[in-house]
């Protein structure tokens, strides 16, 4: 897991409370048009795609900048962790033990029900679990709710929006909503899939009923932050891994039913 500490490191330089997290290329509504990296539209609606079909080569760094991204800690070092778009399939690799993240804040999607991604891992970061307290992995996705400023659990670390982190584990438990190290009250992290190093696999998501039940709340609000990070701190094998991610969905609920 990224812990926590590091997850917010960067809000503490940027006097940001909420570090939100968005790496893609598009937000495409369910239909052939795609908008540009992040809809800048604050009403923009779920109902959306995320994929990587607007890369169209050159420098993967120098594209995520140019569409507003920024790499931090580990992340910016290519010796560290290796960055790569082939044939709209983002690739991520660890070469070291590393802790890293891609961040940009532009996210506001209302009445999302559930996400759906298709995705893998090609190298399991080793020796690592969540059921041993060895919380790291080749790739995580961060998503963040509201804006209600829950407590860190710790006077150095800034509150956060409640957040739910979801990654592909090989030991441990499926859809079991992991505590972490910080975050007790309003972070969980929850692997969705067991698949084979290499295996392409599309993990759905409840969102709306699993942040209703973590958190024991009536209502879910809108997402306010998504987001990528990867973290091969305390892994073995040099703390060495790769994944690899094709899209993410967001499906709306029943509007009627948010009423």
């Amino acid at each position: 897991m990224l812990s926590s500490r590091r997850l917010f490191a960067c809000a503490l330089r940027t006097s940001r409370i909420l570090v939100v997290l968005l790496l893609g290329t598009a937000y495409a509504a369910l239909t052939s048009d795609a908008a540009e990296v992040v809809n800048q539209d604050s009403n923009v609606k779920p109902g959306y795609l995320i994929d990587f079909s607007s890369y169209t080569g050159g420098s993967v760094d120098a594209w995520l900048n140019d569409h507003g991204y920024k790499l931090e800690r580990d992340a910016k070092n290519s010796k560290l962790l290796g960055l790569s778009i082939i044939d709209r399939v983002f690739n991520i690799e660890a070469k070291a033990r590393m802790s890293g993240f891609i961040l940009n804040d532009h996210v506001n999607l209302e009445n999302v029900k559930s996400i759906k991604l298709t995705w893998g891992v090609k190298k399991y970061p080793k020796d690592v679990s969540y059921d041993r307290h060895i919380n790291n992995e080749a790739l995580m996705l961060y998503i963040f709710f509201g804006k209600e400023k829950v407590s860190s659990g710790h006077v150095l670390i800034p509150n956060s929006p409640y957040f739910i982190g979801l990654f592909l584990c090989q030991d441990d438990q499926v859809n079991y909503p992991y505590v972490g190290r910080y975050f007790h009250t309003g972070g969980r992290f929850v692997c969705l899939a067991k698949p084979q190093p290499g295996e392409t696999v599309s993990t759905e998501f409840n969102l709306d009923e699993a942040f209703k039940s973590y958190f024991s709340k009536k209502e879910t609000p809108g997402i306010t932050g998504i987001g990528f990070g990867i973290d091969t701190s305390k892994a073995g094998d040099g703390g060495r891994g790769a994944a690899f991610i094709k899209s993410i969905w967001f499906t709306e609920r029943d509007k009627s039913a948010a009423r």
